[in-house]
């Protein structure tokens, strides 16, 4: 198909200034679309936005992608994290991109379009662990719990996998595997371990790097090749700096 032509036909698209071959529309004032061909014309890379609309942040976010196309369209993974990009005026590190298996654009209205589609959004490197799973991508891209790829003006979520078991609550993870979360269930449950005999909290972050918190009188912190006592300020203080440390 005729990337260029689809995408500049979009009702009221209009050229993306500063950027060529490279288009914005918006149905609505909440709704923004801006979409770009990436260098070899084979595909698009589009961001959606909704609320706050940054032409600026949004054609920066899109010329870095177009940099970055052979490293994209060589790379097999679902969820694709392109570290180093600046705006001198936001504090996102990174351009994130996501494959047709990871997000929706274009999949109810032309699946030959959605298929050329790589969906862009910014963010931040602790944000990505590089190992996402189709589901996890699309967990973390399309669901409304996710990363809200689509607001602009969101708080950062550190990636975190997370499993445990508490037997004074009762409450666990289910399967045998970490799950994805978000940091307030970690830190919830950290809470809850206090007192907690024969329970624990695994997590793993960005780095892929997993701790085990145990509860023997105290929390016992278990890393790849130390175990620490720890009281529970300092257990919730080390949670929170090694998911984006």
């Amino acid at each position: 198909m005729d990337l260029a032509a689809t995408l500049s036909g979009m009702p009221g698209a209009k050229a993306l200034p500063g950027l060529p071959q490279a288009w914005h529309w918006s149905p609505n004032p909440r709704f923004h679309f801006a979409a770009a061909l990436t260098d070899d014309q084979q595909h698009v890379l589009q961001i959606n936005t909704m609320g706050t609309y940054d032409e600026e942040l949004v054609g920066a976010a899109l010329a870095f992608a177009r940099e970055h196309t052979a490293r994209i369209t060589d790379d097999p993974r679902p969820l694709i994290p392109l570290t180093g990009f600046t705006t001198g005026y936001r504090d996102f590190d990174t351009v994130a991109v996501a494959s047709p298996a990871a997000h929706t654009y274009h999949a109810r209205e032309n699946q030959n379009l959605h298929q050329a589609t790589y969906a862009v959004f910014p963010g931040w490197h602790y944000e990505f662990s590089g190992t996402e799973t189709a589901e996890e991508a699309q967990s973390q891209v399309s669901h409304p719990q996710g990363l809200r790829v689509t607001n602009l003006d969101r708080d950062p979520v550190p990636f975190l996998k997370m499993s445990y078991k508490n037997t004074t609550t009762r409450s666990h993870s289910t399967g045998k595997s970490r799950a994805l979360t978000k940091p307030d269930v970690l830190l919830r449950e950290l809470e809850l371990l206090d007192g907690a005999e024969d329970s624990f909290v695994e997590f793993e972050n960005f780095r892929n790097q997993v701790y085990r918190v145990e509860w023997e009188k105290t929390y016992i912190l278990h890393t790849q090749d130390t175990r620490s006592e720890l009281d529970r300020p300092a257990i919730l203080a080390f949670a929170q700096t090694a998911l984006t440390t």
